[in-house]
């Protein structure tokens, strides 16, 4: 009974965490959108050719919490960093 019960948990866990890392997959037509109203007005996505989406993602993170030097604070959600990430990562 015991062994029933840690397999069903593992399973159940297993499931859940891939419903979670689904919840949001990234979507460049928003990217995009979200690109051309928060960053056109200083940046070109050739701005950041050859950046892979990951290395996207961590800089704009760190521009939001204000690790990285930016001329203007950011607000954007994690969501709205992976959008742009995979828009621009894609070559725009």
């Amino acid at each position: 009974m015991f062994r029933r019960s840690t397999v069903f948990m593992r399973i159940a866990t297993l499931t859940l965490g891939a419903v979670i890392t689904a919840a949001h997959a990234a979507d460049p037509d928003a990217g995009k959108a979200e690109f051309q109203k928060v960053c056109s007005n200083c940046h070109d996505v050739a701005d950041w050719k050859g950046k892979s989406e990951p290395q996207l993602e961590d800089m704009f993170k760190n521009v939001v919490a204000g690790k990285k030097k930016h001329p203007k604070k950011l607000s954007l959600s994690d969501a709205q960093i992976a959008d742009i990430a995979t828009w621009a990562s894609a070559g725009g």
